[in-house]
Parts: structure tokens; sequence; C-alpha cells
């Protein structure tokens, strides 16, 4: 009964606070989102410290777009700061319907989105461990390749005068062309 309550306060909260009209999306594009909303719930609160994977409460209307995400610490998630939630998808279609309403100006257009950017724009890092961070760091290090820069075709062969060559890139482009050749082989 509780979670019904506030999911009703929520719910109220959010029709007070939002500009966008449910009813501008078609229906199947609603159940879609709210099927995104609920099954990313339990995913965001996992991100919140003490909270595990089954949320107290996971509901979304697609006929209002009132959603309602409580953990099971007692929290919600702030859904603006990720992908696949309702603000996030209300979001980007209020920014399609600004660009559309700016017939083909390129600048207005690009303050569609600008002015109301969609998702997180500094998101928080709850579950990063040091090992991630050295890992990256690591691999960072590995894929760069010093090469010695040319002027009028001499190598300047000081070490302030050298370039960093990313090569993730080739790296990239041989595993692709090495799963064509594999694939061709095995199809002779």
């Amino acid at each position: 009964m509780l979670s019904k309550i506030i999911f009703i306060l929520a719910s109220v909260a959010t029709l007070v606070n939002s500009q966008f009209d449910p009813t501008s999306v078609p229906y199947a594009t609603r159940e879609s989102w709210c099927n995104s909303q609920t099954s990313a719930c339990p995913l965001l609160c996992l991100q919140l410290p003490g909270a595990s994977g089954t949320p107290t409460s996971n509901t979304c209307s697609a006929d209002t777009l009132l959603y309602y995400c409580l953990c099971s610490n007692g929290a919600t998630p702030n859904g603006t700061e990720y992908s696949q939630t309702i603000p996030y998808y209300t979001c980007t279609e209020t920014n399609n319907q600004c660009v559309l309403k700016c017939n083909g100006d390129s600048t207005c257009q690009y303050n569609c989105r600008v002015d109301n950017p969609c998702g997180a724009q500094d998101p928080k890092r709850v579950n990063v461990t040091t090992t991630t961070t050295t890992t990256q760091s690591a691999t960072a290090t590995a894929s760069k390749v010093s090469v010695n820069t040319l002027i009028n075709g001499e190598p300047t062969g000081a070490a302030p005068h050298m370039a960093s060559v990313d090569m993730n890139h080739v790296y990239g482009l041989c595993v692709l062309v090495g799963g064509f050749v594999a694939g061709f082989a095995t199809l002779l």
C-alpha cells in the first residue's frame, strides 16, 4: 500500500514538472519505452550503495509515461542520468519535436539538442575499481607506438619531437580481416 502511495505522489510530481505530452508519441512506442524503463530499474538499483538488483517497486504506465523505481535500500535512482529510461526517451523525443519545428534551420536544430542534453552529462562512477583503471591505463600505454617525426625526409631523433601514434585502428582492422579470412576458409 505504501509503495502505491509513493507511486502516486511521484506520478503527480512528475506530471507537475513535465511539459512532455505522452500522446504525442504512438502508444506502441510508449509501451516499448516502459518495457525499457522497467528493465533498467533493477540495473540502476545496482548502481546505488546498499541496494540489490531487486527493486521494491518497479512500475511504468504506457498511457501516461509515469514510472516509479524504488530500490531495496529505499532510494530512487535519478533516471535523467541514464539512457533507456523514461526521462531519457522523453528528452530525446522533445528534442526531435523541436528539430521538426525548426523547418530546416540548422542553427535552430543544433540549439534544440545543445540546449537540452539528454542522459548523463557527467556520470558518477560508483562501481569502478582500481583494477579497471590500471588495466585501461596499461592498455592505452601498450597501444601507442612512438615514431620519429620526419623533417625534410630526415628523422629528428630528439625525444621531445617524437610523435605518438594510436595503433588501435590497425589492430581492429587486422582482427576484422582475420575474421573474414577465417570465415572464407571454412567455406572452402
